[in-house]
This record gives structure tokens, C-alpha cells and sequence, in this order.
């Protein structure tokens, strides 16, 4: 499949590539061939049909993913809402582990992504910056780092980075358990994740899901030819944008506060290529787990949909260990860091950590503000008539016809939406919901959830999923727009959409 694009104003430096916001949808659909009705003078004559393309899911990938790694290749995990109305799922088969069995229901597509022709990546700059470390560690940091390098080559070792001022800082001052968002599950909410593929409760899940809410904002187009940028977290929730270092410091930060293993690890993803993410391994785990920040989903190194594809580093308050396994792949990686033979850490006998004085850049307190309901009420109300006028004008040739009553109906079903995603639950009960309408009509449809970050984003996302190109004039609609809010004005948005034939 080839796609075109342009970037902006034509401009093909890398500096303005790298600007380029555009998304790049990948989306499946079920094409059916629907029977229309004939006369009876046509019955035995003429076939009628018309063809529909329902939408299944789909994979969103930065176009500037790919272009500053050339070519993204794995197989990713589709972004199908559970459940599809009209549509009911297979027995999953589960990777067990010990003697548990563990059931994530998913759906993949193995991609590979580049550009044709390729376009000079842009320069990668060395960070040589002042720093307030002392000598003697940044002395350390540059040799440890040759050394790693003259064995692997093509990894990404670092033990320091550059703050927002410039300066060179050990990576571990970053990590420092800080306190949580005020928001919080019942007590009958705090059963583990298990069922739903999780590999942490749900405490850590809820917190993973808000971290992934906050907007991402590529350090390429943030600070266009310059190297990654790390804010702490107090700066991360004033600006309320960052990569994925930021998303991941936080995440990795509050789970330090909840007292769990946790390490920042950085690595390759075949979403966005370099990438930092956090893993973690509860006592007990067999195999650890990897939390995307970008979404929030976490998967076990073993499970074949974890979108992690080389881990480099992993790095706590405490130390940097570097992998020095001939392996960097997950799924075929040993994770205890006390074995030398694998992890070369930073601090060691001939190197020890009591020679350094040791402070945290980030703060002790973070700064939450509660969201003002009437302000995510009003937003509701706008983004509804946005997408209500948008149908119509998507479907100009025909009318559009809006189910009233299912529509209501839906507003009740999609403000549970949040919980039940945060829970694990994939909604099953939403057939029965409907079930007043589904003797007199086929219904299809599904629900969108997306961070908010401007209304156009969540336009771009419904019309991609062609629900309006029903070319029929015997269709209704229901479309029902619901936003949880969280503490800063981080906002999840979910849109449920169905389309309604009468039954013949």
C-alpha cells in the first residue's frame, strides 16, 4: 500500500519534517454485501446490493516516527474497541504462565512502514552541555559509555542527559517517588487486572492510563534539531506536553510511591523507534512487564503483541545497568541485574556510589487542580454538535437521519466507559442495553476513547473510521460524547457511534 505525503509548505529541510504532526490511520474494515429490497417484478431477474464497510479498529502511527527512524517494522497490536455492536469475538487462546492462565483478547497486524524515497534523518547532535555533576562522574559516565559501545555498537547507552536548561544530568536524579493525583478506585475496584492481560493491579493501571492521557508532544517537534530534552515531572504537568522520557519518569515516579520494583528502561518500540518506558517485576513475577506510556497498556517480555522490540537500559533511583546480553529482544532477555555477565552496572566496586553526593532534581510535591465539571460539560456539549454537523456535512448526498432514543441511550452507556476500561472489563452487557432495539433493527457500531487534546484530533478520528460512508438513506445514527475528567484538565474522551437498519 502506498500513501502519499506532502510536508508543510513543501519545505523538505529536516528541521520542517520534523515538525510535521500528520498521523498516519491505519484502519481494517469488514466489507459486507447487503441485499436491497426488489420489486416483485424484479425478484427473478435482478440482484441488488449494496456494499458496506464496517469499521473494525485500527493503528495510528506520527508520521515523524517514521520519518526519523526510516522504517518502523513488528507486529502491532489493533486498537479494537470491546465490544464491536454486531459483531462477537472467538475464544482466545491465553499464554500460560506458571500455572496460571492469562487471557488478553487482541487482535495484530504485522507491518513494516518506510518511506520511498528515504529522506536524510536529521543530524543527531552530542550532548556536551554544562552540567552541574561533578568531574569525576561525568568522567565515568563518558568512559562507561565508550566502553559499552566498543562491544555493541548500534545501542543506545546513556547514564546522563540534558535537563531544560541544557545541562548534563545523571539519569537516576530523576527517579523519586512524588504523590499522586487525587483521584482514586473503591475498594471493590481494587482486584487485580488479570483477566484483562494486565500484569499490575488496578491501582497501577488507573495511573498508567492517566500519565498516557497527558498530550505527547515529540522532543523533534518541540526542539527541532536539538538532542532529547528531559523535564522533570513539575515541569512536565505545567506545560502538559513531553515525549516519552517525560511520560515515563512520571509513571515510573508513581510507582515508586506505591513501593513496587520499577525501573525507567530505555529501548527500540516499533511505534516510535528509540523509546523510554517503564518495566516492572513484583516479587514473585516470572516475567517482568513493560507499560507503554503512550497508551497505557502494559504487556509480560514474553507476550508477542508487547510493543517493545530492544531493551538497552534499565535504570532505577539507585543505578544504571547497561544489557550486555548477546540478546536485547524481551522475550529472550535475562532480567535479573545483580548477574554482571548481563548488566554492567554504573556504580560497582571500582566505582561506588558513596563517592557521590546524591540529590533529586525533581520535586517533593506536585501541583494538582481539580477540573471544573461545567468547563468538561461545555466541551461535551460543543464536540457533540461539532461531530452531529459533521455527519451531515459527510453526507451531503444523503440524509441523515439521527435515532433519538438509541442515541440517549448510548449517553448512559458511554459515561461508564472510563471505569470499565481502567478495570479491564470489556463491556459485554452492552448488548443487553440495546436489547429493546435489536428486534426491530441491525445495529453496528463502537466506541472511540482518545486523550483530549484539540477538537480537530477527535474529528479526524471519527471521519477516518467511515461510519458515515453508509451511501443509504434508510440508515439512522446515535452518537453519544462523554469526557472522565482527571486532575490538570487531563481529559479521556469516548465517542460511541452506531448505525440502525430497520430488519426486512
Amino acid at each position: 500500500m502506498k500513501i502519499y505525503n506532502q510536508p508543510p509548505d513543501n519545505d523538505f529541510d529536516a528541521s520542517s519534517i520534523q515538525r510535521c504532526r500528520d498521523i498516519l490511520y491505519i484502519n481494517i474494515f469488514d466489507e459486507l454485501h447487503v441485499d436491497q429490497p426488489k420489486t416483485d417484478q424484479e425478484r427473478d431477474q435482478i440482484i441488488r446490493e449494496r456494499i458496506a464497510r464496517n469499521w473494525l479498529g485500527s493503528i495510528k502511527i506520527p508520521f515523524s516516527n517514521i520519518y526519523v527512524n526510516g522504517r518502523l517494522e513488528g507486529t502491532y497490536r489493533l486498537n479494537i474497541p470491546n465490544p464491536l455492536l454486531g459483531y462477537s469475538r472467538d475464544k482466545f487462546s491465553g499464554t500460560k504462565l506458571d500455572t496460571t492462565q492469562r487471557i488478553l483478547p487482541t487482535s495484530v497486524l504485522r507491518m513494516f512502514a518506510t518511506m520511498d524515497p528515504l529522506l536524510a534523518p536529521p543530524e543527531s547532535i552530542q550532548q556536551s552541555f554544562d552540567s552541574t555533576e561533578s568531574l569525576e562522574l561525568l568522567n565515568h559516565a563518558r568512559f562507561w559509555v565508550e566502553e559499552l559501545n566498543k562491544k555493541f555498537p548500534n545501542r543506545d547507552y546513556k547514564a546522563t542527559v540534558s535537563d531544560i536548561n541544557g545541562r548534563a544530568v545523571f539519569i537516576p536524579r530523576f527517579l523519586h517517588p512524588l504523590p499522586l493525583p487525587p483521584f482514586g478506585l473503591t475498594a471493590a475496584d481494587t482486584t487485580t487486572a488479570a483477566a484483562a492481560g494486565g500484569g499490575g493491579d488496578n491501582q497501577m493501571q488507573q495511573l498508567a492510563r492517566f500519565v498516557s492521557l497527558i498530550p505527547f508532544l515529540a522532543d523533534t517537534v518541540t526542539f527541532p534539531g536539538l538532542c532529547d530534552i528531559w523535564e522533570t515531572s513539575d515541569q512536565f504537568l505545567r506545560t502538559m506536553s513531553g515525549d516519552d522520557e517525560e511520560h515515563a519518569v512520571l509513571l515510573n515516579n508513581y510507582f515508586l510511591t506505591l513501593n513496587r520494583n520499577s525501573w525507567i528502561a530505555i529501548g527500540v518500540s516499533i511505534y516510535s523507534g528509540p523509546c523510554c518506558f517503564v518495566l516492572t517485576k513484583n516479587d514473585g513475577q516470572r516475567y517482568p512487564t513493560c507499560w507503554s506510556v503512550a497508551d497505557g497498556r502494559d504487556a509480560l517480555t514474553i507476550d508477542t503483541w508487547n510493543p517493545i522490540r530492544s531493551i538497552y537500559l534499565l535504570a532505577n533511583r539507585e543505578n544504571v545497568w547497561a544489557n550486555i546480553q548477546e540478546q536485547d529482544i524481551p522475550s529472550r532477555m535475562n532480567f535479573d541485574v545483580n548477574k554482571t555477565k548481563d548488566w554492567r552496572p554504573f556504580f560497582s566496586h571500582s566505582f561506588p556510589r558513596d563517592n557521590i553526593p546524591w540529590t533529586s532534581v525533581q520535586p517533593n510535591d506536585l501541583h494538582y487542580e481539580e477540573t471544573r465539571a461545567e468547563d468538561v460539560a461545555a466541551l461535551i456539549r460543543q464536540i457533540d454538535d461539532i461531530l452531529h454537523e459533521k455527519f451531515r456535512d459527510w453526507r451531503e448526498a444523503n440524509v441523515t437521519r439521527w435515532h433519538s432514543t438509541c442515541q440517549n441511550r448510548l449517553r448512559e452507556i458511554v459515561k461508564d466507559k472510563e471505569m470499565e476500561f481502567i478495570k479491564g472489563s470489556i463491556g459485554t452487557d452492552i448488548e443487553s442495553k440495546l436489547v429493546e432495539f435489536q428486534g426491530t433493527h441491525n445495529i453496528t457500531g463502537f466506541s472511540l476513547q482518545m486523550p483530549y487534546t484539540t477538537i480537530q484530533a477527535i474529528v479526524d478520528s471519527v471521519h477516518s473510521t467511515n461510519i458515515f460512508k453508509h451511501a443509504t438513506n434508510d440508515i439512522q445514527f446515535a452518537l453519544a460524547v462523554d469526557i472522565h475528567p482527571y486532575p490538570n484538565n487531563i481529559l479521556a474522551v469516548w465517542i460511541y457511534i452506531a448505525h440502525l437498519t430497520k430488519k426486512s
